[in-house]
């Protein structure tokens, strides 16, 4: 009776793992195929420049509920018009898993009747051999021109000083007003105001006003500590050549106890240089890489601030110089 009882036991959990097993697969299918129709909707972005080459490839996949897809490319830099390239898929579907079912294919079919486009779907981001992985939720192709549009032919410039503060006694103004409360009259019949339960109305006037000097502690500027000046301009020609120059300059100063000002350290840094997007987020972010004559690079990380307009570069912002 007991071995009878440990057979059951065992056919039932056995029957059981196998129901549990084949249904997870098929939910798992059927959970990854739903998503992956849901989650290919709107936009699918991606950049990356070139180490050696002044210029940022772009590409772009905007995937449409009614099934197609435009697929746009698109080429900035240095001596680049950066027109997009487009190319439209009239329908496009889901192909095979790969990796252990990390990623999928993906097959979009040209309007044109053209030959077919393979990518991958992985880490939900759209993969094409050859071309940066978009994995940005954005309009990359459409707002990076416009960007680079509201950067280019403006002096963008940004003064901070920082001064050592000293305390003084300085007289400030001082107003003490006395009011006076008196019946308000009616100005057509000269009586007496009141409420709908018969209380007399007040007005408020001003009686006197009594000023006096007081003598207040404050910190006020005496000399400056740090004085910092940057000034970026790009500009972009009718050849497409990207130029721009750069000016920076900071002085640090000390102050001693008996207040003497000494000059600490006094840096001016000042070059032409080539340019180009090294790497964009989105139009509020983005690198922008410098090369000079002599092939050294440097990187200006760009927070744009399109209310201003200005830009911030390591903390001090720029704004547009006349």
């Amino acid at each position: 009776m007991k071995n009878k009882l440990l057979v059951s036991v065992f056919m039932v959990a056995l029957i059981a793992s196998c129901m549990t097993s084949c249904r997870e697969k098929t939910d798992f299918d059927a959970i990854v195929t739903d998503l992956s129709m849901q989650t290919l909707q709107g936009y699918f972005s991606g950049s990356e420049g070139s180490e050696s080459e002044m210029k940022l490839n772009v590409i772009q996949f905007q995937f449409m509920d009614d099934n197609t897809v435009t697929r746009a490319v698109a080429t900035l830099g240095d001596g680049e018009d950066a027109t997009p390239e487009t190319r439209k898929f009239s329908s496009w579907e889901l192909g095979e898993y790969y990796d252990g079912k990390a990623g999928r294919f993906l097959y979009l079919y040209p309007e044109d009747g053209g030959e077919m486009l393979t990518v991958k779907f992985y880490a939900g981001g759209i993969i094409e051999e050859g071309q940066p992985v978009a994995g940005d939720k954005n309009d990359k192709v459409g707002s990076i021109i416009p960007s680079q549009e509201a950067l280019v032919g403006k002096k963008w410039c940004g003064y901070d000083t920082v001064y050592y503060k000293i305390d003084t006694v300085i007289n400030i103004m001082k107003y003490d007003t006395t009011y006076t409360y008196k019946p308000k009259k009616d100005p057509e019949t000269g009586k007496t105001m009141r409420d709908d339960e018969g209380h007399i109305i007040y007005e408020q006037t001003i009686s006197k006003i009594d000023s006096t000097l007081v003598p207040t502690k404050m910190k006020v500027p005496f000399a400056p500590k740090t004085i910092n000046v940057r000034k970026l301009e790009v500009n972009r020609d009718a050849s497409f050549a990207n130029t721009g120059t750069w000016y920076m300059e900071y002085k640090e100063y000390d102050m001693s106890a008996d207040r003497v000002i000494t000059l600490k350290a006094d840096t001016t840094s000042a070059y032409d240089f080539h340019w180009c997007f090294e790497s964009y987020s989105s139009p509020a972010a983005y690198i922008i890489r410098a090369r000079q004559a002599d092939g050294t690079d440097e990187y200006f990380d760009i927070k744009y601030d399109a209310k201003v307009p200005a830009i911030t570069l390591d903390k001090q912002v720029l704004k547009i110089e006349e």
